[in-house]
């Protein structure tokens, strides 16, 4: 008698599979520190989308936003903005690994650097980092 082949079924996915926790921020802006001279923000989001995807698998853009900055080394200049908000999910083994906080404070102070900025902003989790020393390493 010839044995009954047991059919496999596929294993249901969960949601925990592909989980990425830790979210990172990155706001480009549209304006240099002046306030009135535009950068090329698109060449930015670009490069961001680019850099995050080679480095943590993916990024989303956002459109433009409205926001304003305080220039404390200018005064206190307020500095009104259009920046776009790019979103990155990665893990906390990735964002932890010091080859890619490498690759995105590279990122960010080229940027800073290119952009004429005076800050650029960048979250990491729940915590806030105020990027303002674009030196090259």
């Amino acid at each position: 008698m010839a044995k009954k082949r047991r059919r496999l079924r596929p294993r249901k996915a969960t949601l925990s599979e592909g989980r990425r926790s830790v979210l990172v921020v990155l706001f480009v802006p549209s304006v240099e520190r002046d306030g009135s001279t535009a950068i090329d923000q698109n060449h930015w989001v670009d490069a961001a989308l680019e850099m995050f995807g080679r480095v943590f698998g993916g990024a989303t853009a956002y459109p433009k936003a409205k926001g304003i900055w305080r220039d404390d080394e200018r005064g206190g200049a307020l500095v009104r903005d259009e920046p776009v908000v790019v979103h990155c999910y990665t893990t906390p083994a990735d964002i932890e690994d010091s080859r890619n906080l490498a690759e995105l404070g590279s990122f960010c102070r080229k940027m800073g650097r290119e952009g004429g900025q005076g800050e650029v902003g960048l979250v990491i989790g729940d915590e806030y980092f105020a990027i303002r020393d674009f030196a090259e390493e």
